[in-house]
């Protein structure tokens, strides 16, 4: 069998047997993390079931198993393989399963985006690694593209401080993870005229001159500021971000909204801490220089 057609992942199964078997399931990944960039978080979720029954269906707790059987046989059938399955939280899968069901056989609104993000960071993804892991000793962690799975880490990390706040639409958690996809595949949705327009105008200079137009645009704007490079674009000193004023005063360097002059992602205050871990490397990095700048 050749090998599939995958966007995200850097390696596949070692044996042949595994990587037959969990073909279907990556490929359901890699439309996950597609419909993730287009914000589609419901769908997403749905395919995300998709690929944990694709993957205990092909192994060989899931073939012992009637050809049709649902999702709480086959969950029964994993636990009962592995016993780091079995210690996972039914309830948690539970809610993962009644929300796929609802939102397949009722449809879906944005008011489910924040729903499906957080079943997505913490039941969904989660538990695929571990049906990977425990099933075909295959680390799916290790194997996606380390860009992508650091974005991932991170909008874990802010959907747990995140679901804290009473009332917030958490479906921003996963907003760099979209944009960083985005971006990546861009060249692929451009005609070769708009590429080479690019070029162009990077050669004379002007997409230059623009961003720095706009940086100091940012720089007014963004008061009391730093410039980093984007995490995301990986563009030096293309990042203008806002700096909590009363933190700062205390010598703390807290980062509060952001913006990109050129790949244009933008953090705005309503997204709570996604600035602060995007950041958090390049703060470390220039703590000192930050504060001596501000006099602190």
């Amino acid at each position: 069998m050749p090998e599939p057609s995958l966007l995200f992942f850097r390696s596949h199964p070692a044996s042949d047997e595994s990587r037959i078997a969990l073909a279907s399931s990556m490929q359901s990944l890699d439309s996950v993390l597609l419909l993730i960039a287009l914000r589609r978080y419901p769908h997403a979720l749905i395919t995300c079931d998709a690929a944990i029954e694709s993957a205990i269906k092909s192994s060989s707790a899931g073939k012992a198993l009637p050809e049709r059987v649902g999702f709480q046989k086959l969950i029964e059938a994993a636990k009962r393989a592995s016993n780091e399955l079995a210690a996972l939280a039914d309830k948690a899968l539970s809610d993962f399963r009644a929300a796929r069901n609802r939102m397949t056989h009722e449809g879906f609104s944005p008011r489910d985006d924040s729903e499906s993000v957080g079943l997505l960071l913490e039941v969904g993804l989660p538990f695929l690694h571990q049906c990977y892991l425990q099933l075909f000793s295959f680390n799916l962690w290790d194997a996606l593209l380390p860009e992508y799975l650091r974005q991932l880490t991170i909008g874990t990390e802010v959907y747990a401080r995140a679901k804290e706040v009473v009332g917030l639409d958490r479906a921003y958690c996963l907003k760099s993870l979209g944009h960083l996809i985005r971006w990546s595949l861009k060249a692929s949705f451009s005609a070769d005229w708009e590429i080479q327009e690019l070029v162009k105008t990077e050669e004379l200079g002007i997409g230059v001159e623009f961003k720095l137009e706009q940086r100091q645009r940012l720089e007014r704007l963004l008061s009391p500021e730093w410039v980093f490079d984007c995490p995301l674009c990986g563009d030096p000193q293309a990042i203008v971000c806002q700096l909590d004023e009363s933190e700062l005063r205390v010598g703390d360097i807290v980062p509060k909204r952001l913006a990109c002059t050129n790949c244009g992602f933008v953090v705005g205050t309503a997204e709570l801490f996604l600035s602060e871990a995007l950041l958090r490397d390049e703060v470390a990095t220039a703590r000192e220089a930050i504060l001596k700048d501000y006099g602190l």
